[in-house]
């Protein structure tokens, strides 16, 4: 193969790729299931599989949603999740503008796990396993689908192994209880933001992000008590109705990015998803740039072409965790957000 990739002894007159999947989440298992079994041997090595019980709502765009198709995994998907609406309030409720009709999805993070495992050829082998060094793996090509925390990354990009702390801690939860359709969506403010998602009867989702020297292991009351000392007297009667329901199915989290890539491929090593471009989840691209990593992945493997696969996934990945970064630095302003809020209702919509 291209890129030094090597050939395994043909099978009915074709080269076998070995691949070794590091990390069993949604990249990984996207990309197991994009991979011809005809052509591709595939191991998928997952250290904590019980991580697929966990976890939030993530949002999932068109084009996401069209690789899911090829996948034959958005079937449920369609059926279980919740259509995007809302819009940007400020965080005393004051209506700032409406969401724009992008086709988004909410879906939780079980049900997509449960589909792409789903979508998974009965040929792959899984192995608990945690692989602390990639270069000991058999395969022709080891890819690095194992998040923040990447091991692989560094056998790409030697100085930049490390995951990057962000200033901000974020609250995740479910709702269970009525949301009015024009309680929906984002409540921007200084210092802090809120959202919630699921009028319409469906159960929904809520989260919050503020800035914090709170340090890991988090603890969900603590960070609570301090995202409502961030709201002081702001606040609208939604914020107060989810925070009071914060229970035992919130999670609280530091947000941790990966520094700029400026290439995914070394040889036979390669990176995806947040092994690549781990970002803050302001553009609800996360999942998705994971999903189209593997999938376009999939493709550059069977067609022998890491280098052009690179030469696109690099650019609007990069830049997608760049933009992230600074919407969320413009949803917390401390100084200016009667400026922001004015050219956010400007906007086209």
């Amino acid at each position: 193969m291209h890129d030094g990739l090597r050939s395994t002894a043909p099978s009915g007159g074709r080269a076998v790729q070995r691949v070794a999947i590091v990390g069993g989440g949604i990249g990984g298992l996207a990309l197991a299931a994009a991979l011809d079994p005809r052509r591709f041997a595939v191991t998928i090595y997952e250290a904590e599989p019980a991580r697929a019980r966990l976890g939030g709502g993530l949002v999932l765009w068109p084009s996401t949603m069209r690789a899911l198709e090829r996948l034959g995994g958005a079937k449920p998907l369609r059926d279980n999740g919740i259509e995007v609406r809302g819009g940007i309030h400020t965080l005393q409720g004051a209506f700032v503008r409406s969401a724009p009709d992008l086709g988004l999805l909410m879906v939780a993070r079980p049900v997509l796990l449960a589909a792409l495992q789903a979508a998974v050829p009965s040929s792959v082998r899984v192995e608990e396993s945690t692989i602390h060094d990639p270069r000991t793996l058999d395969a022709d090509v080891v890819v690095g689908a194992d998040g923040v925390r990447s091991v692989v990354r560094g056998l790409i990009e030697p100085g930049r192994a490390q995951r990057l702390p962000t200033p901000y801690v974020a609250l995740r939860g479910p709702v269970h209880d009525a949301v009015a359709a024009d309680e929906e969506g984002e409540y921007w403010g200084p210092g802090a933001l809120f959202g919630v998602v699921g009028a319409g009867g469906r159960e929904g989702y809520w989260f919050t992000t503020h800035r914090s020297a709170l340090q890991e292991p988090l603890a969900v009351p603590d960070v609570v008590g301090e995202f409502r000392r961030h709201l002081g007297r702001a606040g609208a009667p939604v914020i107060d109705r989810v925070l009071a329901s914060a229970g035992r199915e919130t999670t609280a989290t530091r947000m941790w990015t990966t520094p700029a890539l400026r290439r995914y491929v070394r040889g036979r090593y390669v990176v995806i998803g947040d092994a690549a471009h781990a970002m803050t989840p302001n553009l609800g691209r996360g999942a998705c740039d994971a999903i189209l990593d593997a999938t376009s992945l999939a493709d550059a493997l069977a067609a022998e072409n890491l280098t052009r696969w690179q030469a696109r996934r690099v650019p609007v990945t990069q830049a997608a965790r760049i933009t992230a970064g600074l919407v969320m630095r413009t949803a917390l302003l401390d100084r200016g957000h009667a400026a922001r809020d004015r050219l956010m209702r400007g906007l086209p919509g």
